[in-house]
């Protein structure tokens, strides 16, 4: 019986898949998080707004000077955190943009050794049979020298 193919680099295969795997989920991972950062800029702008109309309706139910200075600050405080979000954002935005290189790249290395094992496959299947056809041969010979006496 013939020997059952084994491709050398199975185990070198094996790691760079896994590594492409994680390398994906870590990109999911940071896109999740760049929603969060999206949804929470998109919070502060709202309320950002809110503040505005609550600054309208106070001045015209009469503030106090006070209650009018209080504003200018909340919306300073929320656009600075607004700023703080965007930089997190980029940040991620540069994360994700590595990540996808680093995909890129694991992804090339799976693939050029997965083609080196079809390739192996290819030669160890036409090898087989050539050794296959060589015995069958080698018989067809012995049977014909036990046929001729």
């Amino acid at each position: 019986m013939a020997k059952k193919y084994k491709f050398k680099l199975e185990a070198l295969l094996k790691i760079r898949r896994i590594r492409e795997e994680q390398c994906k989920m870590e990109i999911g991972r940071i896109q999740i998080e760049m929603e969060s950062v999206k949804k929470k800029i998109n919070e502060q702008s709202s309320g950002i707004s809110e503040a505005y109309e609550l600054q309208e309706r106070s001045l015209s139910d009469g503030a106090t000077g006070l209650e009018a200075r209080f504003y200018p600050y909340f919306v300073e405080a929320k656009r600075s955190h607004i700023n703080q979000l965007d930089e997190n954002l980029r940040e991620l935005k540069e994360r994700s943009d590595k990540m996808y290189r680093v995909l890129a790249k694991f992804r090339s290395d799976v693939k050029l050794i997965e083609q080196m094992k079809d390739k192996d496959k290819i030669s160890y299947k036409k090898m087989a049979e050539k050794k296959m056809y060589q015995e069958i041969e080698e018989q067809v010979q012995n049977w014909k020298q036990i046929v001729k006496t």
